[in-house]
């Protein structure tokens, strides 16, 4: 993990985000829809409390 970020350290974030895009994609093919589904509400969750936190702001 520690060389796949070092790696996107060093790329600009519109890339990097391309490329993790890439990857990403292969990866959820792999797996069966109830993993698929798994990750991606932990990654709806993860991604809430920033939300909440914006809206404290406004």
């Amino acid at each position: 993990m520690d060389k796949l970020f070092e790696i996107l350290t060093h790329m600009a974030p519109e890339e990097a985000l391309s490329e993790i895009t890439k990857a990403l994609g292969r990866l959820l093919q792999d797996l069966d829809t109830d993993a698929r589904e798994r990750f991606l509400m932990n990654l709806i969750e993860q991604s809430e409390g920033d939300k909440v936190a914006g809206m404290v702001h406004l």
